[in-house]
Order: structure tokens, then sequence, then C-alpha cells
């Protein structure tokens, strides 16, 4: 789809307001003579959003049997067509189109908030997914699913906080744990990723390897291998020799099998299909053919996932002619940058991938950063992959399997709540009963060594975070700290939401300063009720249910927020202490 252009704005309005009141013969009319069925509005409506409206099944069927256009479309905010028939006789003409209900569907992104550079392996019946983690702690987040659908984190690749402190307390916001990769070799499970330090280090990029025989963990202490290069995965062959790819392109040294060892050089197998940015190199077996998966053209909207086979491991490999195989096409699509992916094979024989995206608001702002989808591969009569169907990522699409909604995918691991860097057990600790204690180490939060904050990242773009905070009683008489909630990207750019003794305030920090603040005072008598609504880019600060600033345009909490070192994370909520008092939290409601 197209933004409608001056020179094409008033035909798109015109048909747009004929489709809304059903009006058949105007829509036909303007489409045979000025309007264009690509044009959407601001806000991502298709032509066929506004006949949805319209109700008029004569339109709405004209516009998909003749026009071609699609009822599972998204706009900005993620609707649909179908959604838009919901309750109405379209939404059983939509069911005979697409080929499933509006309740046998999945809908993309499967994992939200950040979720990126997804890696996958199934073991029997059960699939095992990794992520980035960049620098939050525990490290690299383990998930579990039996239906690729339903997903919860059931451990960390790396939970040892001494260990953490050592190799990231030291690195810039963004560095850490790039693109870990998740395989399974022998009854063991093995993650690999890149540990990226900061620039002035003697080996700015290096491997980590590390293993456990339970996909939850513990796993082993990591061993780290000192190669250049990024988005390292392990391949095993038939022959049971073990290799390892990283990029530039595809780059492939084998490795001893528990993979602490480099048996040999990186040596180039395929440089990619475009020639810009190729990194995150997957290789599987099929048919007698390797079949080597590469992401290319940068992780902006270029990102695509390309592949080239060879009968040979080490080549020579032929590129794919249905190249790219995922990227999105469409400049109005509500998902955009797919790239990144690994193929999975099901126990019966289908196959799928997941790929990381991202959505952006007003086109501009990822502030959710990357997240994870999910779109079948089918091959073509000449043995090649394609990923839905090379029309990009889809937005609504059947369930690979029948959900059973009352069966948990697995036992979750923990309570979800991350640390940057690592984590200080004397100073922090969360219980069963949801209750978070955080014992303050009087630093404020753009300081590298600040441990005293617990986040979560930030869901979608429309959320309410809601904490209930508290001093223990034996604490109120010294209580000389400021505490409270928190927005937060890294330790160049967050919120404060907090109290004092004697106030309230929020306090935007951006680039070495505090750039925006607001007060009222308060007496603080030791419990409060905190609660920030976010709607896109504004943000409303409640205090006991009571709004006392509202904020637009905020556009600091996101990686385009600020232009410095590496910003690939995503918003994050959560609460904090700045001083040496111990603080109590319990989260309320749903986020």
């Amino acid at each position: 789809m197209n933004l409608y252009t001056w020179k094409t704005e008033a035909a798109a309005k015109q048909a747009f307001e004929a489709a809304k009141r059903g009006d058949y013969e105007t829509v036909v009319r303007l489409i045979d003579h000025s309007f264009n069925t690509e044009d959407c509005d601001e806000e991502g409506n298709s032509l066929l959003h506004y006949a949805a409206v319209g109700k008029n099944q004569k339109l709405v069927k004209y516009l998909v049997e003749r026009c071609r256009m699609d009822p599972t479309w998204a706009n900005q905010s993620m609707c649909t067509p179908y959604d838009l028939a919901e309750g109405t006789p379209l939404e059983e003409y939509f069911k005979g189109v697409c080929g499933f209900s509006r309740e046998e569907c999945y809908r993309n992104p499967v994992l939200r908030g950040m979720h990126p550079d997804p890696s996958i392996v199934r073991v029997g019946e059960d699939y095992y997914m990794v992520n980035s983690s960049f620098l939050f702690f525990p490290c690299i987040p383990i998930s579990h699913s039996r239906d690729l659908i339903h997903w919860e984190t059931i451990g960390y690749g790396i939970t040892d906080e001494k260990w953490a402190e050592e190799h990231l307390g030291k690195l810039e916001g963004g560095r850490g744990f790039w693109a870990p990769d998740i395989s399974c070799h022998n009854g063991r499970f093995y993650i690999c990723a890149t540990l990226r330090n900061n620039d002035d280090a003697a080996f700015i990029q290096t491997q980590m390897v590390t293993s456990s025989h339970n996909p939850a963990g513990p796993y082993e202490t990591p061993v780290i291998h000192n190669v250049l290069g990024i988005d390292p995965s392990i391949f095993t062959d038939d022959d049971g020799k073990r290799y390892m790819l990283i990029n530039r392109g595809a780059r492939i040294m084998e490795i001893s099998e528990d993979g602490k060892e480099l048996l040999s050089l990186p040596e180039l197998i395929w440089y990619g299909h475009s020639g810009h940015a190729p990194e995150g190199p997957h290789l599987i077996k099929k048919d007698g053919y390797y079949y080597c998966f590469l992401a290319e053209g940068g992780t902006g909207k270029g990102h695509m996932i390309t592949v080239a086979r060879s009968e040979n491991l080490y080549g020579p490999y032929v590129n794919c002619p249905y190249n790219p195989i995922m990227h999105q096409w469409d400049e109005m699509g509500a998902i955009q940058c797919c790239g990144h992916g690994k193929p999975v094979e099901t126990p019966d024989g289908r196959w799928f991938m997941v790929y990381l995206c991202s959505r952006f608001i007003d086109g501009t702002y990822g502030m959710l950063g990357r997240e994870t989808c999910l779109d079948e591969i089918t091959w073509t009569a000449d043995g090649w992959p394609v990923v839905n169907g090379r029309k990009g990522p889809s937005y609504m699409a059947p369930l690979p399997f029948p959900y059973e909604s009352g069966k948990p995918a697995s036992c979750k691991a923990g309570d979800g709540w991350l640390s940057p860097r690592t984590r200080d057990s004397s100073r922090v600790r969360t219980e069963k009963d949801g209750t978070l204690w955080i014992r303050g180490d009087g630093l404020d939060l753009c300081c590298r060594e600040c441990s005293s904050l617990l986040v979560k990242f930030q869901p979608d773009f429309c959320y309410r975070a809601e904490f209930e905070m508290w001093i223990p009683d034996e604490e109120k008489e010294e209580y000389t700290s400021d505490g409270g909630v928190t927005l937060y990207y890294d330790e160049n750019t967050y919120i404060k939401f907090g109290v004092t003794k004697n106030e309230v305030f929020v306090s935007e920090y951006v680039d070495n300063a505090y750039v925006r603040t607001e007060s009222k005072e308060y007496s603080f008598e030791g419990r409060v009720l905190f609660r920030v609504e976010t709607d896109g880019l504004n943000r409303t600060f409640l205090l006991n249910n009571k709004i006392l600033w509202r904020w637009t345009d905020v556009t600091s909490i996101c990686s385009e927020g600020l232009i410095k070192g590496k910003r690939f994370t995503g918003a994050a909520y959560g609460v904090y202490v700045n001083g040496s008092n111990l603080l109590c939290w319990r989260q309320h409601g749903k986020i």
C-alpha cells in the first residue's frame, strides 16, 4: 500500500467515503477512472477497511475478488478488514476467502516487545527459542512452546551474577549478548552468542558458547572464543562434525563436539545475495543440499532473509532465484524490517521461519525494539524455500497446530524482572507474592554501576504500568532517597517518576543531563501509588489516581531517541531507588 499523494488525495478521499457509505457504484466508478487501490490513508487503512465498515457485501466481494485486496492486511494499529467485519455476514465471507476463522488464526508478532534475533530448535514436539538480551541480566532468555505461537520463558543462558559482573559490568548500553543461537546435539542443548564489548576492548567481538542437558538450564560457565564476527550459530553435519558460522556473509569454522575448542579458522562459503551487510548465518541440510540462510540489507527497512544452497558444505553456493525469500515490500505495512530468521521443521514435515521485525510510531519511532514473527515456509518445485509466498510478513495466518487453551506451554522461569548488566542479590530481590525489594546503592540510573532498579520491556505501544511503593516501618525516619517508577532505555535516556520526602517529580534524562523536570510539593509518608499510562509517544503520570502531568512526543525512550553508541534494545518500565534506603513495590493490574 502507499499513502495517497497530493495528486491522488481527492480521488482517495472520495473513494474512502463512498466505501464507508456502502456506495458500490461510486467506488467502482472511481476505481475505473481515478482511484488507485494501492492507496491508503494516514493510518494505513485501505479501501477494504472502509468497505468493511460500510458492510456492502457486493462491494467487498468486488474489492477482494476483482481487485485482489487482502482482508488480513493490517493498518498501523494492527487492525484488519477481517477484524472490522466481526459479527457481520462479512466475517463468514472473509473466513471462506482466507480459509480460517478469526479464532483459528494467530497474529504477528508472536512475541511482542523486545524479542530480537530469534533462533529456534525443535526436540520431539517441543520448540525452544532464544533472543538477544544485550546488557540485561539474567542473560539470553530461553522460551518454550508446543505450538509455535504461545511461548513461555523457562530459563536463561547466563544466570551467574559474578560472571555477568565481570563480563558485562563495564559495557556501554546496547552491547552485551547479540544474536544467540540454540541447537541440540546428542541430548545436550548448546547456546552460542556474540559478546559485543566496548570499542576500546582488545576484541570488540567475541563468541560465547555454553551448554546444558536441560533446555531451561542451568548452563555451564561460558567459554569465550576471541574471534571477530557476529551472529554465531552451530551446525552439526551428518558425520557428526560440528561447525560454527559467523558473519560477514557466512564464514564457517570447525569446532570440537562440546564447542569449547576451535579446530579451524573461519572460511567464507557465501557472501550473500545483495552484498550489503550479510549476517545472521544459519545452515540446515535437506534432500542432499546444504541451505545457507542470511540476514541482509542492514537492520532497517531494507532488511531481508536470503538463501543459497550447495551439495558441498564449503560450496560453491548457488544463489536462490527467489531471493529475498522474506522482505517487507510494502512501505506502509505495520510490520517492517523483516529479517534475521531461522527455519524449523515440524514433526509432520512442515517448515516455519522465526524472524525479527519492527513496528513504528509515525513511521519513525521503533519504541518496542525488534520483535519476533513467524511464517510458514513452502518449498518450490525446484527445491527452494520461500516464506509466506514471498508476500512479506503475515498479519493473520492459520494456527500451525490446534491450541489447547487450558494447557500451559511450560513452567515460567522466575518473574521476568531484569537488571542492567548484573544483579546484586544482597540489594535486590523479588518475592513469590510479587513484592520487589530494592536497597539503593547511592547511584543514579545514568551510572553504569547502578544496580538499584528492576525493569521489564514495554509490551506494546499502549499500556499502563501501576505500582504501589512503600517504605518498611524501620526505614521511615531515615528516608533520604528518591524512588519510584522509571521508563528506561539505557543509562543515556530514561525518565524517573518518583517521590522524595517533600515532593513528587518527573524528570527526563537525555545524553548526560536531565533535560526537563516538573515537581510538586508532596509529603511522602511511607506509601504511594504510581501509575504511568502510555499511548504511543504520549505519557501520563498519575499519583494516587490523580493526574499530575501529561507529556506528549516523548521520543527519548526508544532507539531513535538519541544517536549515541549501539541503541538496539527497546523501551522498558520498572522501579528504582536513588539513595541508600530500602523500598518495596508491588505491581498492580495487567500490563
